[in-house]
């Protein structure tokens, strides 16, 4: 404060607040050169980088910078700026966010506003970011579906001797990765998280028709390019052991947790689109490439199963897994309660789901976390025993039912074989749901609550394990076909064991938090951006 002021702390008051003033005339200011009115941009958002959340920062948030924010970003001469001038909004709202959000000016204006050209603007400009850094992690890796000369050529390399046993990039060549661009997630996500009416902006752009050459050369709408984006996050979040990257895995965790309890997000994800959808295919094993388009939702869940595949260590990031855990409850609670049937693989979620689970079975005692194991674990059964019970209003055919109770085939689309070949899995929770029953203090009722619910979760889930899995053995099912078989007369005949999926399910409550922590990440980043 008493180099920025020049007068030691006594004038900082005076210099700051004519500092915060200057800003807010110069870049609202449209009579003013747009290379001076970015210059004075760029300058205020060095100066609340560089304070992060520091006092001087607070004299930004007495003089309201969002109206001259929005001209500066709707303005013709100065839109090609709205990058920064975004960024600059989204790290104004999270100053001391987590103890000052009433009194911040900027939360309650992204709350609050209805322009959609400012949101427009928002999702023009975060679909070229995103674009940018997802292109920077196909530069270090190509990963783009192969075509008949490429596969050639892949084919020619692996012979080589010093390929034979190749398989994964090296970790260090995502090292550096994402670049600073992928910090636009961050006001992306205060508006989808803040404002209703934002959701409704950024799905417009799906229902726009463009035909087989343009799709080829422009950039997909930006809900592709976001989805597009996490999952590159998502794939390598851990496999550089840096914080920057968790931090970024986490920010598009809870983005994805946020789009899944949006109805109108949800209502255009659950719609047919006509292009796919690319993900990242750079570690093994990589996800089976559709055949054909799929509506969104499909991408959403393959970015939830990417973290499930590709993240689990002995430092697990709890708290991720356990929001990944409820995107996918109100996913299926969405399916459900709409009656949409959805063609995915859903073999691949099922074992993500089992092998988590397998995983915590075997590396109790020896994970290194910040704690909240038991609540996943808990979160975890109750959302196997809600997706088995609920299993024929979503799942796409009979087939498919069939295959989610018989079959360990990965050519099957989703599996209660799956469950059945799981069933030590599931037999070893029942010791840790024990413990957590015990009497605890009342303090944590809602954690003895959950616990109970979890334990009668695993007890249903076991009981329907069992009872298919007595079937296959009284039968001498010896390979997936004859357990498809048993499995599908069974259920034809009696229906689903022990299952009433007529029962209605309650609106399970809104679990998307503010992500405060990577405000810290966003500073760094945003100094980086600029000259």
């Amino acid at each position: 404060m008493e180099i920025f002021a020049g007068d030691g702390l006594i004038g900082s008051d005076a210099a700051f607040t004519k500092f915060a003033t200057i800003v807010d005339t110069c870049i609202g200011d449209g009579e003013l050169p747009a290379s001076f009115r970015h210059s004075v941009l760029q300058l205020a958002l060095i100066f609340a980088c560089g304070i992060n959340q520091l006092s001087p920062g607070a004299y930004l948030l007495r003089r309201d910078l969002f109206p001259s924010i929005t001209t500066f970003i709707k303005s013709p001469e100065t839109e090609r700026y709205t990058f920064e001038a975004i960024l600059l909004l989204s790290v104004l709202a999270n100053f001391h966010k987590s103890d000052a959000a009433k009194l911040n000016p900027y939360l309650q204006k992204i709350r609050n506003t209805n322009d959609q050209a400012l949101m427009r603007k928002l999702c023009w400009a975060a679909n070229y970011a995103a674009d940018a850094a997802v292109k920077a992690y196909r530069e270090k890796s190509d990963d783009s579906v192969p075509t008949l000369a490429k596969s050639f050529g892949s084919l020619l390399t692996s012979l080589r001797p010093d390929r034979v046993l190749a398989s994964d990039p090296p970790r260090e060549l995502f090292k550096d990765q994402p670049i600073e661009a992928a910090v636009v997630l961050l006001p992306v996500f205060e508006f989808l998280h803040l404002n209703p009416l934002f959701a409704n902006v950024l799905v417009e752009s799906m229902s726009s028709t463009r035909d087989e050459k343009s799709q080829s050369t422009q950039i997909p709408p930006p809900p592709f390019t976001l989805l597009t984006l996490s999952s590159y996050l998502l794939t390598h979040a851990s496999s550089s052991s840096s914080s920057r990257a968790i931090a970024y895995a986490n920010l598009s965790i809870n983005m994805l947790l946020v789009m899944a309890e949006n109805a109108t997000v949800m209502d255009a994800f659950c719609q047919p689109v006509a292009e796919s959808i690319k993900l990242c295919q750079q570690r093994l094993p990589v996800l089976p490439t559709p055949p054909s388009p799929r509506p969104p939702l499909c991408a959403l869940l393959d970015c939830v199963v990417l973290w499930f595949r590709h993240n689990l260590h002995k430092k697990l990031e709890v708290n991720n897994y356990v929001t990944c855990v409820r995107i996918c409850n109100r996913v299926v609670w969405y399916l459900q309660k709409k009656h949409v049937r959805l063609e995915y693989e859903w073999v691949e979620l099922w074992t993500s789901i089992i092998g988590l689970l397998a995983f915590l079975s075997s590396k109790l005692d020896n994970l290194t976390t910040t704690g909240g194991v038991e609540q996943l674990i808990q979160e975890t059964v109750c959302f196997l025993d809600f997706a088995v019970c609920q299993a024929e209003l979503y799942l796409p055919s009979p087939r498919s039912l069939h295959e989610f109770i018989a079959s360990r085939s990965k050519l099957s689309k989703c599996t209660i074989y799956e469950l059945v070949r799981s069933s030590s899995v599931l037999a070893k929770k029942k010791s840790v749901l024990k413990t957590l029953g015990m009497p605890i203090a009342p303090s944590n009722r809602r954690a003895s609550m959950r616990s109970d619910s979890a334990g009668k979760a695993l007890a249903h889930l076991l009981l329907v394990v069992e009872f298919y899995e007595n079937k296959l053995t009284a039968a001498g099912s010896k390979t997936a076909t004859d357990a498809m078989r048993v499995v599908a007369r069974e259920i034809e005949k009696e229906g689903l064991h022990g299952v009433d999926s007529s029962q209605e399910t309650d609106d399970p409550p809104s679990r998307s938090e503010d992500v405060v922590g990577f405000i810290r990440t966003a500073c760094v980043d945003g100094l980086m951006l600029m000259p």
